[in-house]
């Protein structure tokens, strides 16, 4: 699944400039990657659509955020790292100037990953609300995002005694970076 992810992204990427109203977008962010821990990373987005909606397809990677209590009774700590892909929308409001605010939303799969556990793959949602600033071709962005998503977690402390938990993979972010638009 990981490497058909991949490869449509690439290939997203290889087609984006025969979208109108296309852009790429790289990025910092930093986020809530449970109830317990947060992270800094680092993401892409390919848009397509016009000057008012616009499509996105957005990839984060973040780094494990360390010693997240997955489990209470017993106690269970590991290290999880959450890997969220975006499908959604964008509403760019019409302004006259150079500072352009949107709101958005849509779909999130979470590629989630512990050292020790073992962790389910989920889909979620998320809404957004930011800005682009800037006339020309690059422009800076900043966005607020709410990921809403939960996780199957599992270990196997003894064999055949196998502990689950539901553990909220969501939680709120922010992505700051540079947009190129054609």
């Amino acid at each position: 699944m990981r490497k058909t992810v991949l490869i449509l992204g690439i290939c997203c990427l290889l087609a984006a400039p025969a979208w109108a109203g296309g852009g790429f977008s790289l990025f910092g962010s930093y986020s809530e990657v449970s109830d317990e821990g947060q992270s800094f990373g680092a993401g892409a987005r390919i848009s397509f659509g016009d000057a008012r909606w616009v499509g996105d397809l957005t990839w984060t990677w973040y780094e494990r955020a360390d010693d997240i209590v997955i489990l209470t009774d017993p106690l269970i700590e590991d290290d999880l790292q959450i890997i969220p892909t975006d499908l959604g929308v964008r509403y760019i409001i019409p302004t006259q100037g150079s500072f352009q605010p949107y709101i958005g939303g849509g779909f999130t799969y979470f590629y989630a990953n512990l050292n020790h556990g073992r962790a389910e793959n989920s889909l979620g949602g998320y809404v957004l609300a930011g800005f682009n600033l800037g006339k020309s071709g690059t422009k800076f962005f900043g966005e607020v995002l709410y990921r809403m998503g939960e996780s199957n977690m599992s270990y196997e402390p003894t064999p055949g005694s196998i502990i689950k938990e539901k553990v909220d993979v969501g939680g709120i972010g922010v992505n700051v970076g540079l947009v190129w638009t054609f």
